[in-house]
């Protein structure tokens, strides 16, 4: 398959590619097979297995993808031979579906991540980003970090509260009753 490489993800050392069926793929620095480092907009060739695990991703040369949304149509330009282009047919309608769908998914991620905290970190990167398990669970324990570390605060000013309010009634009692003893 051909793609285009969107950007990195410098912490994980993965990639990620948007396939000619505008499908996003990820591919981990094991799996790039140049000498050069890759590079946002490269355009590459790779494979695809099981459950999306992209594999033998090379650069390609010379060859561009370009969106021509006016006329429909989606060219793979290669510049050492004009004459060998291959047209990829696309319905412009599914592709913006496409996009509403994954900025509804995004929203419905959003909310569960606020509501649930960091069990819908956990749902949201195994089943939305479908995201396996070991990379789930740091930026789950992360989430729980931070969580625990705004429980204390929060406890803080429970104490705080409770014992400015013991000290408010003691003062009360000591100005009103024992004042008249």
């Amino acid at each position: 398959m051909i793609g285009e490489i969107l950007g990195s993800d410098s912490e994980n050392n993965t990639w990620m590619i948007l396939g000619e069926d505008n499908t996003r793929y990820v591919f981990s620095n094991k799996n790039w097979k140049e000498r050069i480092k890759p590079e946002k907009n490269d355009t590459v060739q790779f494979d695809v297995g099981e459950n999306r695990l992209v594999t033998n991703v090379h650069k390609i040369s010379g060859k561009t993808i370009k969106n021509n949304e006016q006329s429909n149509v989606e060219t793979i330009n290669n510049s050492d031979t004009t004459h060998n282009q291959r047209t990829v047919h696309s319905d412009l309608s599914d592709k913006y579906t496409t996009k509403n769908n994954d900025m509804l998914i995004g929203l419905l991620v959003v909310g569960i991540t606020f509501f649930l905290g960091f069990i819908g970190t956990f749902v949201s990167r195994l089943v939305f980003a479908k995201q396996p398990i070991g990379r789930t669970i740091a930026p789950t324990l992360i989430h729980f970090i931070i969580t625990i570390l705004i429980i204390i605060p929060i406890l803080g000013w429970i104490v705080y509260m409770a014992g400015t309010m013991y000290y408010m009634y003691k003062n009360y009692k000591l100005v009103t009753i024992d004042s008249k003893n």
